[in-house]
């Protein structure tokens, strides 16, 4: 197989991959750098020829795989985009609204090439896309030769999906991003055992080694006695959310919680793109069986909107519990205006259930010692941090103990790492030498033969 990872960033980003298994040529997501903004987030699809592709995989919905993926499809448009049907669902929505977030953008960052994409775009796509089964292989076939393309539950986030290709007696097994655990509305990753030849793994938790003993329900129990005592000294909580996945399992967790008489009844607050997505993710647990949430919840919880008065930098209008995005408080959303009101009253609690990047206002605001100043830049605000802070590991990622352990047991005879920054990629080359596994961890933009 010929691989170039097509990210010119490197590491975790705008994720693209550009693949050729005998004659057939096709890319592995097509998403957008969070940390770049405008042509600069893009991954480097010039590396493809126009309409050089036979097929398109998408592994599931976060905008890192997906969010240039219509760009993709535009220069390829007789290649059909292979993707779950809980991704067809989900791609509409998530993509709809980074359209509408461009067009902000335009302005607010005077980057004139901005919105990358149209309406048009979008709809060409959706003609584009072809929903596959979950572990019923669909065969591609060109030039009188055939290809075989299974997808797999990959837990993570709805739809998420790992793909198996074989072609000739060899197998290629593209893990995307994996969860095992089961969560309150998701399975965990269902994948085959068998040997592959070739594995391409991603390697986000590779620089973090998981405490000993610790587990995700001791992390939930964790959180949920922090915001109780929040609650009980008056204060308020803030639970910035990523809108695929964590808001609604989060909701979930509320819900059980309250139920259960471990949380007091108290307002719960929620805004954003992740309460317009608990309608779809609803449906599509109707539809497939991997996928566990009804919109019930929010009835059940009494959950309401954001209350008009709130003002940035002002104390809350009403105490309670606020559910919003984004996860890493990324200027002029929901959670950042938040976080400038709730920060300097030392009844209040910010709890973090997500990976902060260092870079955002999230990943600062965590490295910030008690007392001191910090400064909400996007609005000029700044406040002592009295508020408790907290982290908790409720990743939507795979440990890098459990990687390792799934790599052992499909034995491939190489094994390409992707989706991760060079310390977590340093640590698997360590770990996979030592167990005699060639693994090779690529550049960006440089073609491999492997």
């Amino acid at each position: 197989m010929k691989f170039t990872d097509l990210n010119p960033h490197g590491g975790i980003g705008a994720n693209c991959t550009y693949c050729q298994i005998g004659p057939f040529r096709f890319a592995l997501d097509s998403g957008l750098h969070p940390k770049h903004a405008g042509n600069d987030s893009v991954p480097r699809h010039d590396q493809i020829d126009p309409d050089g592709l036979d097929f398109i995989l998408l592994t599931h919905c976060h905008l890192d795989h997906l969010g240039s993926l219509p760009l993709l499809s535009r220069k390829n448009p007789r290649a059909p985009v292979f993707l779950s049907y809980p991704s067809s669902i989900l791609a509409r929505r998530m993509l709809s609204n980074s359209l509408a977030v461009m067009k902000r953008q335009r302005s607010e960052l005077n980057l004139p090439e901005l919105p990358l994409y149209g309406r048009a775009d979008l709809l060409a796509l959706y003609d584009r896309m072809e929903i596959i089964p979950i572990e019923e292989p669909v065969v591609f076939e060109k030039n009188g030769q055939a290809i075989e393309i299974t997808a797999y539950h990959a837990g993570h986030v709805a739809g998420a999906v790992s793909f198996e290709l074989t072609h000739q007696g060899k197998s290629v097994f593209f893990t995307g991003d994996l969860l095992f655990n089961d969560l309150r509305t998701l399975d965990g990753a269902q994948l085959p055992r068998h040997p592959v030849d070739l594995l391409v793994m991603e390697t986000t938790r590779g620089g973090a080694e998981r405490p000993p003993g610790q587990q995700r329900e001791g992390e939930i129990t964790r959180l949920l006695e922090d915001i109780r005592k929040a609650l009980s000294r008056g204060g308020s909580v803030l639970i910035p959310v990523f809108a695929l996945g964590r808001m609604q399992e989060m909701l979930v967790v509320l819900d059980e919680a309250r139920k259960n008489k471990v949380l007091p009844p108290t307002p719960v607050f929620c805004s954003g793109l992740g309460m317009d997505l608990v309608n779809h993710i609803h449906q599509i647990s109707q539809n497939f069986n991997r996928v566990h949430f009804k919109r019930k919840v929010l009835r059940s919880l009494g959950a309401q909107p954001l209350p008009r008065r709130l003002q940035p930098g002002e104390p809350l209008p009403m105490r309670g519990i606020y559910l919003v995005s984004s996860g890493m408080l990324v200027e002029n959303t929901p959670s950042y205006m938040l976080a400038s009101s709730m920060l300097g009253d030392d009844r209040n609690g910010l709890f973090f259930v997500g990976y902060c990047d260092p870079s955002t206002p999230g990943g600062q605001l965590l490295e910030t010692e008690h007392g001191e100043d910090f400064l909400f830049d996007a609005i000029d605000i700044r406040q002592k941090v009295r508020a408790s802070l907290h982290r908790y590991d409720l990743s939507g990622h795979a440990d890098r103990d459990e990687l390792l352990a799934y790599a052992e047991a499909v034995s491939p005879r190489k094994i390409i790492l992707h989706h991760g920054d060079p310390d977590a990629r340093a640590w698997f080359l360590q770990k996979f030498k030592e167990r005699n596994l060639p693994a090779l961890d690529p550049e960006p933009l440089i073609e491999y033969d492997v």
